[in-house]
């Protein structure tokens, strides 16, 4: 592809990320943001509105096609993790009451599959735990779970990747002590997310590998530090999402 095609391709695929961003918008509106003459602007959102990508609202104002969603839900389905997972991950917030995520790794950060409520949190709203959510592998328990299942070699690529920005006053943001918590994380075949990604929630991950130890992705389960006291934290609750990743695991290989 040439770089006039791929320069277009990138600036529609930037137009269309900033107008979820914006919700709606019209063409002058776009044309701003964007720093663009009005007729190159008007180019790009009927482009985008003939293939179906944007949708013009009654006021005139142009929003982001549900078509969108369509495609990402039929992207879940192709991952056999999700197929085989997303039960299990709602049975695990059923059990527990609190959060239950299922993650996969790609181009080396943690994207979120599957976000599930139990009964203690319904009504508790939690910021980007939305399916399709990026998130760094080192902030959160089923990315640092994944993380312990790569090499240090490939830990070193994430990291020269995007670095160790906190998230949180409790995010780890250095070398070293991050390559200690791996290496406890392979130990005892479990992560933990003590107010690392959020303030007030506590995590606890464990990865999901297929019958080849090909890294597959990781489970999670989140709740306030209230009811995830240090005991249920750190001895109760850890064998509980072991026993959903077993599970997850097996009937991957089965299916």
């Amino acid at each position: 592809m040439s770089s006039q095609p791929l320069k277009s391709l990138c600036r529609a695929n930037r137009i269309v990320e900033r107008l979820v961003e914006m919700e709606s918008a019209s063409v002058s509106e776009l044309a701003a943001e964007f720093d663009m003459p009005l007729s190159t602007m008007y180019e790009y959102v009927n482009t985008l509105e003939t293939i179906n990508y944007i949708t013009k609202k009654p006021n005139g104002r142009y929003c982001v096609s549900l078509s969108f969603l369509e495609i990402g839900n039929q992207v879940r389905r192709n991952y056999a993790i999700y197929r085989v997972g997303e039960s299990e991950t709602r049975r695990l917030a059923e059990e527990t009451g609190e959060f239950a995520g299922l993650m996969v790794k790609e181009d080396n950060l943690g994207v979120l599959l599957s976000m599930k409520k139990g009964d203690k949190v319904k009504r508790l709203h939690v910021s980007r735990t939305h399916p399709g959510v990026k998130s760094r592998l080192n902030t959160t328990a089923y990315g640092k779970a994944i993380l312990a299942q790569l090499s240090d070699t490939e830990i070193q690529d994430v990291i020269d990747q995007y670095g160790l920005h906190p998230r949180t006053d409790n995010t780890i943001t250095e070398i070293d002590p991050l390559f200690e918590e791996i290496e406890l994380i392979r130990q005892r075949g479990y992560a933990l997310d003590d107010e690392e990604c959020f303030d007030g929630m506590r995590g606890i991950g464990v990865p999901v590998v297929s019958q080849t130890d090909d890294l597959v992705g990781g489970i999670a389960l989140y709740g306030p530090p209230s009811r995830l006291t240090d005991d249920v934290f750190f001895k109760k609750y850890p064998s509980v999402v072991q026993e959903y990743a077993n599970i997850i695991q097996g009937n991957l290989e089965y299916s």
